[in-house]
């Protein structure tokens, strides 16, 4: 873990605007880390820059999600109550204040661009995202809690804790902290038709969060429901990341998880095995068809005005 040397001027800068502090150190950490490079492209960068967005433990939504996600499901101050409890036993504090950070790391734009060509199965280049991606997640989340550490806070990635569960469900798995419904909370996004989240930057994302005992202003969230951003609820028109799907997974009525971990784990399985060249990582090959070649996949698809003839 990473160790803080924080002077008075820097403590300052914290403690004068936390969310503006907290910002900026996560831009840096994506423009600066070389875990956000991607070795076999040239070093080209993993992600673009980020969003952050802010929520309050208290807000509602974390207690509707018990019952939209799992009843397992826990708010940030559970989460973190969980941690302190465990590691300071009986000298956990009672924590008045939590909040969560969550981030949104755009995927570059080359990166889109050659998945979009792809119609079984992913890039190379989108593998590499995948999993490369992954392991940078880890090490800005763990930044994360250090420096909130060295100001002073109690502070803990749940994705990358020994909290975290997978849960079976009827229809696949979910878990007992969805980044996608912290992002939501964090006013960051919305749902789409493929049940992935629609940023500001697109729905070709990957995105984290960390819990800690700082109260932070929660950020505005600029949408009236949480389908808000997705081209189909909006208009009843689009459903492009329907026809990007190779296996059926996406339809009018959804995301079929089932159908979706098919295509993951059986039909795509000849990628990972280099059946389409050498080179692949992870465990799986990764996917993403359905996040690439669609309106959404960098921006928020906007509707087209009709045009009224004029005499």
């Amino acid at each position: 873990m990473t160790t803080f040397t924080i002077d008075k001027r820097t403590k300052g800068r914290f403690d004068t605007n936390p969310e503006r502090f907290i910002e900026k150190a996560i831009i840096n950490f994506v423009k600066t880390s070389p875990l956000n490079r991607l070795e076999s492209f040239g070093g080209e960068p993993i992600f673009d820059q980020p969003l952050v967005g802010f929520a309050d433990s208290d807000d509602p939504l974390f207690a509707e999600y018990k019952k939209v996600v799992h009843e397992l499901h826990l708010s940030p101050k559970e989460m973190l109550t969980l941690h302190l409890t465990e590691t300071l036993k009986d000298k956990a504090p009672q924590l008045a204040d939590v909040s969560v950070i969550s981030f949104v790391l755009p995927i570059n734009r080359e990166t889109l661009r050659v998945n979009a060509r792809e119609k079984e199965g992913p890039s190379l280049r989108w593998n590499h995202t995948r999993w490369k991606g992954q392991d940078f997640i880890t090490g800005l989340s763990t930044y994360l809690v250090s420096l909130l550490e060295a100001m002073g806070a109690h502070a803990l990635a749940p994705e990358i804790s020994p909290y975290f569960k997978i849960l079976q469900v009827s229809d696949g798995f979910t878990s007992n902290w969805s980044q996608r419904h912290i992002a939501y909370a964090a006013g960051l996004g919305t749902f789409s038709l493929n049940e992935g989240f629609i940023t500001s930057k697109g729905l070709a994302m990957r995105c984290g969060s960390v819990a800690t005992s700082i109260k932070l202003k929660p950020s505005v969230k600029p949408y009236e429901h949480h389908l808000a951003n997705c081209l189909f609820y909006a208009a009843g028109k689009c459903g492009e990341c329907i026809r990007r799907c190779p296996g059926g997974a996406i339809s009018e009525k959804g995301h079929d998880k089932l159908k979706c971990f098919e295509v993951l784990f059986v039909r795509q399985k000849p990628w990972a095995e280099g059946a389409y060249g050498s080179g692949y990582i992870g465990s799986y090959a990764g996917c993403g068809l359905c996040q690439t070649g669609v309106p959404c996949e960098n921006r928020i698809p906007v509707l087209k005005k009709r045009r009224h003839k004029t005499d």
